[in-house]
């Protein structure tokens, strides 16, 4: 049996055992269960509602706040036979419909969590997506691509940067480029990118082997939020 059906299953289920749980002192008196008569059976039905807290939240995780209202609606008909007619106890259908209306908000709230919850994952999806997109067309062009996080790591390298430099995500920008130990002094503008003091920055860096490059830096928010700095390298040592 797939988990599709096998859910199709436990909601009713829920319902049926949290009703004869709620009922039982009533059963064991119409079948004469004397050696399953205990006082809680009797007791304040207030406790005994509790336990229809459970297919009530399911219902609005599984069926989201549609579902949270329909079992609320079928837990508090449940209820209402006892209210009217068997409890001994003082405002009887005043306390169910106020159990009713805390289950049923919890059961909606339950099912408007579920609802966001799904809305991340696919806006996070459709995210990752248009990231991914955005770096294959990134990997089909001539010039070298780099996205340098605030650390100076490097969190992504085109196919293009890869062959002029080696695979280098995960070190950082400078000790790539220049095998420093320490951030550049001259010519980088990633802090005043990502700080957003500058929306585009320009410079040319020459690098130990005498390479000459042309750089054009923007800002980059990554798929976890980081304001990032993705650069261009255009090599300039033949102009």
């Amino acid at each position: 049996m797939s988990k599709v059906k096998f859910r199709l299953f436990i909601l009713p289920l829920l319902l049926v055992l949290c009703t004869s749980f709620y009922y039982f002192g009533e059963l064991v008196d119409w079948a004469a269960w004397e050696a399953l008569r205990r006082d809680f059976f009797y007791g304040i039905h207030d406790v005994h509602r509790l336990l229809f807290l459970a297919p009530i939240i399911y219902a609005g995780y599984t069926g989201r706040i549609k579902g949270a209202v329909i079992v609320t609606l079928l837990s508090f008909a449940i209820f209402l036979p006892r209210a009217f007619f068997i409890t001994p106890f003082p405002d009887p259908l005043l306390r169910t419909a106020l159990f009713t209306a805390g289950a049923g908000s919890i059961g909606v709230l339950a099912g408007i969590i579920r609802n966001k919850s799904e809305q991340c994952v696919l806006l996070e999806t459709k995210i990752k997506g248009l990231r991914d997109k955005s770096l294959s067309i990134a990997n089909g062009i001539g010039d070298g691509v780099l996205i340098t996080g605030p650390d100076h790591v490097i969190r992504y390298m085109n196919s293009k940067m890869v062959r002029d430099f080696g695979k280098g995500t995960s070190l950082t920008c400078y000790k790539l480029l220049r095998n420093r130990e320490t951030p550049c002094e001259h010519n980088c503008g990633i802090q005043d990118i990502i700080n957003g003091s500058r929306e585009i920055a320009r410079w040319e860096c020459t690098l130990p082997d005498g390479k000459t490059f042309q750089v054009v830096a923007v800002p980059y928010v990554d798929i976890d939020g980081t304001v990032c700095q993705i650069s261009v390298f255009r090599n300039i040592s033949t102009k």
